[in-house]
């Protein structure tokens, strides 16, 4: 894997603070990423379908920050292309890159743009390194619960049991929630559904993990609401009225 650190800063800066060096190595490392992405690119491109694989080898080789910034740097430069997504091009504006000029009217920036592939395909390849990095991520509190969101929601509009043996009722877990969760972040998610009879499991010659519930439940029970921590109660308590400080009594007049 291609350790060289990423130096996001121009030239100018780098000539400023005594950093060329480490900006000449991120540089031409920045080139070698774009290379590899155009040759995963050509690769795994077969009828008319992109491999997974294609992110997966080029993220093993520089890692996400180095990937992700050239191809965010790609997009910033095509963003006059319609060809691709909308969506990848709003991605890109929220990764910082600065300008970073020759000093002739040239774009160094420009030196390691994804320029021999389809536009369509670089935007696919964005999709997939994205995805990647999202998968790398640990679950959230409001991940788990959006995934319970969805597993109620195709309970409730199941219109009969829909198990193979018309037993139970049946949803499909999210793949990329299960890619992402471990064992504690499952048993948040049952947590999460109030339903006694649930239960995680896969099925015979079908892919995938998928929540069951008895068709005896009631399938419009909303969704459980966590308990508060105890630091959260003691955080929300208003604080006791502290007792008033005692005053000097006012001798008797005779």
């Amino acid at each position: 894997m291609d350790k060289t650190p990423l130096y996001k800063y121009p030239a100018a800066y780098a000539r400023e603070n005594g950093e060329l060096e480490a900006y000449r190595a991120s540089h031409k490392a920045n080139i070698a990423c774009r290379d590899a992405i155009d040759a995963a690119i050509r690769d795994n491109y077969r009828d008319n379908c992109l491999s997974p694989d294609a992110a997966k080898q080029v993220i093993a080789e520089f890692g996400f920050d180095r990937t992700l910034y050239v191809l965010a740097n790609t997009v910033r430069e095509k963003d006059w292309d319609g060809r691709i997504d909308y969506r990848s091009k709003e991605w890109a504006r929220t990764i910082p890159i600065f300008d970073d000029s020759d000093g002739f009217g040239g774009n160094r920036n420009r030196e390691f743009v994804v320029d021999q592939s389809h536009p369509g395909l670089v935007d696919l390849f964005v999709k997939q390194a994205r995805r990647e990095y999202l998968l790398s991520l640990p679950l959230t509190k409001e991940d788990i619960k959006a995934e319970a969101h969805k597993i109620l929601a195709q309970f409730q509009d199941a219109r009969e049991p829909n198990s193979p043996e018309g037993t139970h009722y049946m949803a499909k877990v999210s793949p990329d929630f299960m890619a992402r969760a471990s064992s504690k972040d499952q048993g948040r998610l049952m947590k999460e559904l109030p339903f006694p009879s649930l239960s995680l499991s896969t099925l015979k010659d079908r892919k995938g993990v998928f929540a069951f519930i008895s068709k005896d439940e009631d399938r419009f029970h909303p969704p459980r609401r966590g308990r508060a921590s105890v630091r959260d109660k003691l955080q929300n308590t208003p604080a006791a009225p502290k007792p008033p400080k005692p005053g000097k009594k006012k001798e008797m007049e005779l």
